[in-house]
């Protein structure tokens, strides 16, 4: 009696633990699709080129990686840049489908300029970019040039960019109206921000163009401008949070410090590391051959 009441037991505790289990495996999934989600909603897709999606993150890294004195034209131009891009994305998965992404000679190219890029990455990165510098020497250089660490003053900004004037002035209309500005945003604005509300987080001084940043700048928060005549259209912008400009204190410009001071340490910085790498390998230079090198 008492075995077939364990059995019984048995089975039902069974049942409770899979069910359980079941329950937490299909909550961790809901967490992780909404994660996903979420992500997805913070970097909007701007291009679909047959199923590579082209996002907001992209046309950020690929725009910072262009000259600096290019970008405001970029920033300016954003659809003619979107367009490039498409191209560049056509040309890429026609390439990967040829021949020449089989041929062997480029394969043995494309490992070389790995391993080159990973050499400099690093170089860059943990020796030239966080060069050891002596701390005295670090005050007395905030002391000397206390000027230089001034945290430029920044807004949080919203654009809405438009062809016609007629657009651009119905849509402040709306604004002003009650309207919401991000909703308007992503109905009528033909910049690459419009999936996401027209939102362009927060903007330093000097990184947008002029006629742009002399608007922005004198805007009080959730103030709309009237629309800016450019070459690449009409711009609507809206004011958020602002933060004014101000002194950094020693701690806060000490990454700043490390950069301006870089070359000097840098390398030196750089011949010491090779210094201690050569101490630690085994090397064996066998000089004859190189002199039969016949070029």
């Amino acid at each position: 009696m008492f075995k077939r009441i364990g059995a019984w037991f048995y089975r039902k505790y069974r049942i409770i633990i899979l069910l359980t289990a079941g329950i937490i495996i299909l909550m961790a999934i809901v967490l992780i699709l909404k994660s996903v989600t979420l992500s997805q909603r913070a970097d909007p897709v701007l291009a679909v080129v047959n199923g590579y999606r082209i996002r907001v993150s992209e046309f950020k890294e690929k725009t910072a990686a262009l000259p600096e004195f290019f970008q405001p034209y970029v920033i300016t131009n954003r659809s003619q840049f979107l367009q490039d891009l498409i191209d560049r994305e056509l040309i890429y998965q026609k390439a990967r489908l040829s021949r020449h992404a089989r041929n062997q000679e480029f394969k043995r190219r494309l490992a070389e300029l790995k391993k080159d890029i990973l050499v400099q990455e690093y170089v860059r990165r943990e020796i030239l970019e966080n060069p050891r510098i002596p701390e005295e020497e670090m005050h007395q250089y905030y002391q000397n040039q206390t000027g230089e660490f001034v945290q430029p003053a920044s807004i949080h900004l919203y654009e809405i960019l438009v062809s016609e004037r007629a657009t651009a002035e119905n849509v402040v209309r709306r604004c002003k109206e009650g309207e919401n500005f991000e909703d308007l945003a992503q109905k009528y604005s033909q910049a690459p921000s419009a999936p996401s509300g027209g939102d362009l987080g927060f903007i330093r001084e000097e990184k947008i163009p002029k006629h742009l940043e002399e608007v922005a700048f004198k805007l009080f928060p959730n103030q709309v401008s009237s629309p800016i005549q450019t070459e690449g259209g009409f711009y609507i912008l809206k004011a958020g949070q602002k933060i004014l400009s101000r002194q950094l204190d020693y701690k806060e410009a000490v990454p700043l410090i490390k950069k301006m001071l870089a070359s000097k340490y840098g390398e030196q910085n750089y011949k010491d590391f090779l210094k201690d790498l050569r101490a630690k390998a085994r090397i064996k230079v066998v000089g004859e051959a190189i002199e039969k090198i016949r070029f």
